[in-house]
């Protein structure tokens, strides 16, 4: 069985819905794009938090378990962070 060549590859028709292929950026929350738009600081939180910067590419919000840390490194409160997990008012 032989491998195809790089040359005859064809890429595969998008299907409606098919998220895998979109931009990463467009699922990130606006706190992950501002994290990933100082340069060198993914890894800092990366290396502070003792993770990979890979695992920090992967996130599109900050895990709630590390939410504390990434607040106190941002100078924000956790609630700005992850409103869904942190906040104040529970209903």
């Amino acid at each position: 069985m032989s491998m195809p060549s790089a040359h005859s590859f064809v890429p595969r028709k998008r299907k409606r819905g098919d998220t895998r292929s979109a931009n990463r950026n467009d699922r990130r929350d606006a706190i992950m794009r501002s994290i990933f738009a100082k340069d060198g600081f993914a890894t800092e939180i990366a290396k502070h938090l003792g993770v990979t910067h890979q695992n920090v590419s992967a996130w599109n919000r900050v895990p709630a378990h590390h939410v504390l840390e990434v607040a106190e490194m941002l100078d924000m409160t956790p609630e700005q962070i992850r409103p869904d997990v942190f906040s104040r008012r529970r209903r």
